[in-house]
């Protein structure tokens, strides 16, 4: 009986098995299916089954999707396209978190702990990004810091994804700093300071029991003679809330 050349592509000439090591037939070069990762540890009858030798032989293979070899236990809730949230380098459902954070929504802070089913209630179809679409009651326009709000506002102005009551510091203080510097811990509440509900571009410097106009004019003028800085005399009469911006942008004395 004449060997088959095509037999050495995976087999020594002097034994059967076990396979070579390096055998000169190259699985990524010669298929459309790459062995990578986890998949390096396969061995041929894993994906190439058959009755007999000779249909073991013609490495036929019942397909090449993921659910062909693992148990989709989603159901087909997301389809057949595994490789969205898995990689064959790991199938810990951690990586889909990671390569969720490529997305429009990444999931930061106690958005990670989520459920995926919590979002995605229907197969094939994208949740809405807007935060009152699972935040609704967290929401409330009756709140005096959202009177006067769209109910479609971005939340992320004021919040983070951590908890609802804890308004965003790191937006706040880049604009002027409340939670840092010498203005922490020297308010209550929104309101102390943003007097128009709803418009917080503006805002009071004397509101709340603050900071008091006499004082202030007391302090920065001496009889008829009044700081000046950056080409701004102190006004004396009529100052205001921006005057106070203008010469203290972050709220330093």
């Amino acid at each position: 009986m004449v060997e088959d050349p095509s037999c050495l592509d995976c087999h020594l000439s002097g034994s059967w098995f076990p396979l070579p090591e390096s055998p000169s037939f190259d699985h990524n070069k010669a298929t459309d299916f790459r062995l990578l990762y986890k998949h390096t540890d396969l061995s041929c009858t894993q994906c190439h089954t058959g009755s007999s030798i000779d249909e073991f032989h013609t490495f036929i293979v019942m397909g090449t999707d993921c659910v062909n070899c693992h148990q989709d236990i989603h159901q087909n809730y997301w389809g057949h396209d595994c490789a969205t949230c898995h990689s064959p380098e790991n199938w810990d459902p951690r990586l889909a978190y990671r390569r969720h954070n490529e997305t429009l929504f990444p999931l930061l802070a106690a958005h990670q702990s989520q459920s995926c089913y919590l979002c995605h209630t229907t197969p094939g179809m994208m949740p809405s990004l807007e935060c009152q679409e699972c935040h609704e009651n967290d929401f409330s326009l009756d709140l005096p810091a959202h009177i006067d709000l769209s109910p479609k506002i971005d939340c992320s102005t004021c919040h983070a994804p951590t908890r609802w009551n804890q308004i965003l510091a790191i937006n706040h203080d880049v604009f002027f700093p409340i939670h840092s510097g010498q203005h922490r811990g020297e308010w209550n509440a929104c309101a102390d300071c943003h007097e128009q509900s709803g418009n917080f571009q503006v805002f009071t410097c004397f509101g709340s029991g603050c900071h008091d106009e006499g004082d202030m004019n007391s302090e920065h003028c001496e009889g008829n003679d009044c700081e000046r800085r950056n080409g701004l005399t102190y006004p004396r009469n009529g100052v205001d809330s921006n005057d106070c911006f203008f010469c203290h942008p972050r709220g330093n004395e």
